[in-house]
């Protein structure tokens, strides 16, 4: 009983994936008539994508090449691949920040030097406080060279790659483990990001470790007791790694939604296990304890800088994302309000005010949902031009347009593996942690429909869409490969 439960939520859950990506990709392509280009990058990913499938016996056997040297010779090789190409990019490819990565650095300039950090901002937006801090910490220890944010993002890039690969090895198959992180590895889009002083990296790397431990926690096998006792250290890992997301950027509660959501509907027969409770529960409770503690840590060290209380509720950011003017994106009339009430008293009386802005402009009836939902889902997902577009200044106009044609092709075909593959779970589902990467999709797609949306929010969805494209190449079993290989 329990298993046909999870099997009906799972199915319905990758449907809702499936149809917001779907949905996201077409306004962003197709819903744009007045820039064809997109839809030519649509139809050429499409072309790639058919000509893989045509060719998909000769796939077969490069990946079966490709298995031959095992799990840990593979994960070198790629991670050498990986390390490799984006050195190299950001060697060649330099950019000075600008607008909210400028911020970022004169924050972690003023942590760097224990100096006060521009408290009138940073009040209203604590989580740069996160990303400063860190980085900020490593210019204590490296010093303040240009380059180092660019090399921390390779750093911080590489362990994302082996977070995909090691996940894909434990949820799929070796060829389709490797699939993942060369993808990954060859992003367009995050090869841009990696030369910008930026939080994502960060952010989506702690995601990453989060599942990570999440699936060493409930997706081995062996003694219960065992298992039981290896809950405690690595719950309370994820709570601290939920935290380090929260401050960086605030989705932690989309992760602690998602995984609620898979612990009481999608784990199959677990579902009707008391032992599989029991786990739960310790992992539950040492993760809550661990994300409490360092919650209080943060608020001391968050004071400590800011000199007051900061906001709990993103009122600014819900009030930009509502607004028809600019269909949920940046505004500076939006940013004008919310400063002026910011001048006027503290971060927490500011947002409050803008609070009331937001019931005021609900209120209005000058909102067109459907219109605005459709514009934000198409910022959002509608394509993956967004390093390009930050980059601008540094590129030429031919080199702008290539590299928007580049990312927007490998992305398209990119989101088209990963339909492929969540059709595969749909029709063979695992019961693992595997469907945090949908879950979490799901809350993040759903939430910038709401919030302020721009087109680098998504991403920490790169790689869900990798993890979940690699079902594609579900079907091929590792040693079936080396089988046919020998024969």
């Amino acid at each position: 009983m329990a298993e046909k439960i999870s099997k009906f939520f799972i199915r319905v859950m990758l449907g809702i994936y499936m149809l917001l990506l779907s949905l996201g990709v077409l306004l962003g392509s197709f819903g744009k008539l007045d820039s064809p280009s997109y839809i030519l990058e649509f139809l050429a990913a499409g072309l790639f994508f058919l000509c893989l499938w045509i060719f998909r016996a000769r796939l077969r056997k490069l990946l079966g090449r490709i298995a031959l040297p095992g799990a840990f010779v593979t994960g070198l090789i790629l991670s050498l691949f990986c390390l490799l190409l984006n050195l190299l990019w950001v060697l060649y490819f330099q950019i000075e920040p600008t607008v909210d990565f400028q911020t970022f650095y004169d924050t972690a300039l003023a942590i760097a030097h224990d100096e006060r950090v521009d408290m009138l901002y940073l009040g209203l937006f604590p989580h740069i406080l996160g990303y400063s801090t860190f980085l900020g910490l490593m210019m204590r220890l490296f010093g303040e060279s240009a380059m180092l944010a660019p090399v921390l993002n390779l750093v911080l890039t590489l362990v994302s790659g082996l977070c995909i690969y090691i996940l894909c090895l434990r949820w799929i198959n070796l060829p389709a483990a490797a699939a993942a992180f060369f993808l990954w590895s060859i992003c367009p889009s995050k090869l841009m990001y990696n030369s910008m002083v930026m939080s994502e990296p960060l952010y989506t790397c702690l995601i990453l470790l989060f599942l990570l431990l999440l699936s060493l926690a409930f997706d081995g096998k062996g003694r219960w007791w065992l298992r039981v006792i290896a809950a405690i250290p690595l719950g309370l890992a994820c709570g601290a790694l939920l935290l380090a997301v929260n401050v960086t950027r605030p989705v932690a509660v989309i992760l602690f939604v998602a995984f609620f959501i898979w612990a009481f509907l999608l784990r199959g027969r677990n579902l009707g296990k008391l032992k599989a409770w029991l786990l739960l529960a310790v992992f539950v409770a040492s993760m809550f304890a661990a994300y409490s503690r360092c919650d209080r840590r943060w608020f001391r060290w968050e004071y400590l800088h800011i000199f007051e209380e900061t906001s709990d509720i993103p009122a600014y950011n819900i009030y930009v994302g509502l607004n028809m003017d600019s269909l949920g994106s940046y505004s500076d009339e939006d940013m004008e309000t919310l400063m002026n009430y910011r001048y006027q008293g503290s971060a927490v009386y500011a947002q409050e005010q803008m609070l009331k802005e937001v019931k005021n402009r609900l209120s209005s009836g000058e909102i067109d949902f459907p219109k605005l939902f459709a514009a934000k889902l198409a910022k959002l997902m509608g394509n993956d031009e967004g390093g390009a577009f930050y980059a601008q200044a540094e590129l030429s106009p031919l080199a702008f347009k290539l590299s928007s044609a580049i990312s927007n092709v490998f992305y398209y075909f990119l989101v088209l593996l990963s339909l492929l593959g969540a059709s595969v779970l749909q029709k063979k589902p695992e019961y693992s942690s595997v469907y945090m990467a949908p879950l979490y999709s799901i809350g993040l797609i759903l939430a910038h429909l709401i919030v302020e949306v721009s087109g680098r929010y998504k991403y920490s969805l790169i790689p869900m869409l990798i993890i979940l494209a690699a079902f594609s190449f579900a079907e091929l079993k590792t040693k079936d490969i080396i089988n046919t290989e020998k024969a």
